[in-house]
């Protein structure tokens, strides 16, 4: 019976142990299994890190040439910043020598005072002329052509010679205060911004307030302060209309517009003597004053006119 017992107690014994045998081998297996996976993770995790130092060094590389490249930008901000800084103190210098310029030529006109040095005179009015074509070679001839065509039309208009000669001298002189306006502007070969329109337009006053201080033979600073306004009140400086208008005013700006028209400009080319009488037809009433069209039309047209190098 103990025998018995014994042999069954030795077989579940062997049993425990091939179950213990199968079991460490299942044990070593996983073992193995995760010894892998332990390896596969130090390879990828090695290679993480290989690609996290690429990534260091290339961000480091970038952050280099991000500095580089702000360097340099900021020496150009400080470049241009002294070009400006240039610019802007050669402008102060030009604008002091252009009114060391128009003060000398004022100073000329206030000893003109005479008969005796009417001549003298008018030289230094041809010389004042000629000193604004020099800034604004565009347009030169036009301030003599103005005046010419406006004394004409004084003419043609029944006005004494005393008016025609006064309408004559307003025409010479009515851009004076362009020497204000810088040269960049005056030359420049396209449409100007409403900026630099607008200190194009300065002119017109720049003009009155220079002629004012002139002691003439006429009372030219009016007309000239209104060669540019409108009857119906859209010119400028002062948006004049109707008969706040003087006559001598509206002929300089009829005589301005016609020769306008006729001639080159840097930025646009001539629109020609018929556009430009034209465009006064059509303003008639309205723009400009009506006998002056008049008058201006008929020598034109009736009187075979013509501007001084214009064809």
């Amino acid at each position: 019976m103990r025998v018995a017992e014994l042999l069954i107690a030795n077989k579940e014994k062997a049993i425990r142990a091939a179950e213990l045998v199968v079991a460490n081998e299942e044990l070593a297996y996983q073992n193995v299994a995760k010894s892998k996976r332990v390896a596969e993770l130090l390879i990828a995790n090695k290679e993480k890190a290989e690609r996290a130092a690429e990534l260091v060094i290339a961000n480091e590389e970038l952050a280099y040439q991000n500095a580089e490249k702000a360097k340099r930008v900021a020496e150009l901000i400080v470049a241009n910043k002294e070009k400006a800084k240039r610019a802007a103190a050669l402008m102060v210098a030009n604008t002091e020598r252009d009114k060391r310029v128009a003060e000398l030529v004022i100073a000329q006109l206030k000893s003109a005072n005479s008969d005796k040095l009417q001549a003298s005179l008018m030289e230094t009015i041809d010389l004042a002329r000629q000193l604004i074509e020099l800034r604004d070679p565009y347009t030169a001839g036009h301030e003599k052509q103005v005046g010419d065509l406006a004394r004409a039309i004084a003419a043609q208009m029944g006005l004494d010679a005393y008016e025609q000669e006064k309408l004559m001298i307003a025409g010479y002189l009515h851009d004076l205060g362009k020497i204000v306006v810088p040269v960049e502007i005056l030359c420049k070969p396209a449409k100007l911004s409403p900026e630099e329109y607008a200190l194009v337009k300065t002119h017109v006053q720049a003009s009155h307030d220079l002629i004012r201080k002139i002691t003439f033979p006429w009372e030219i600073a009016q007309p000239i302060l209104e060669h540019h306004e409108r009857l119906d009140g859209s010119g400028y400086p002062h948006h004049l209309q109707g008969a706040k208008i003087s006559m001598e005013g509206r002929i300089l700006a009829v005589s301005d517009v016609v020769d306008a028209m006729a001639s080159h400009r840097p930025y646009r080319p001539a629109p020609g003597i018929e556009s430009a009488l034209a465009e006064i037809a059509r303003g008639r009433g309205l723009l400009y004053d009506e006998a002056v069209v008049d008058a201006c039309l008929a020598l034109f047209h009736d009187k075979a006119y013509t501007l001084r190098g214009i064809f």
